[in-house]
């Protein structure tokens, strides 16, 4: 009885060990597309900020809560507006390029892609500067 309860549960064992793989590569989750050139190597300060904006040992005052509100807003609505460009771009080359379409007729979207993902580049990166003009070094020890 033993025996054949042992057997069962490595028979189980082994069975659900070779299915979950397969499960889940049948299900891939979609990961977001960033717009800019630079992946995951800068960080992203506002969202920084926004983590430590009422901790006590950063202390913003008013006034740099003012302007990197200012900051945030023109960076994500910036972002936001070349990724309303840069997505549906980037789809439309990926299909294109699946469905057998020359290099030379896709050239100019890429390049349109390339620059409209440096403009989202230089705007994270204005983001970066900007943020550490208001805050003190003391402040972004603390947060970064």
């Amino acid at each position: 009885m033993k025996r054949k309860l042992t057997t069962l549960l490595g028979a189980l064992l082994l069975a659900s060990t070779l299915t979950t793989p397969t499960l889940l590569a049948a299900s891939p989750k979609k990961a977001a597309s960033k717009p800019f050139l630079i992946q995951g190597k800068l960080p992203h300060v506002t969202m920084l900020v926004k983590q430590y904006w009422d901790d006590a040992d950063v202390a913003f005052t008013k006034e740099q809560k003012e302007r990197l509100l200012e900051i945030r807003k023109t960076t994500m609505s910036g972002a936001k507006k070349l990724a309303m460009q840069i997505n549906p771009l980037e789809a439309s080359i990926v299909k294109r390029t699946l469905a057998g379409e020359k290099p030379e007729q896709l050239e100019a979207d890429v390049e349109k892609l390339a620059a409209l993902r440096a403009e989202a580049t230089m705007l994270h990166i204005s983001c970066i500067y900007n943020t550490k003009r208001v805050v003190t070094q003391d402040q972004l020890d603390i947060i970064e």
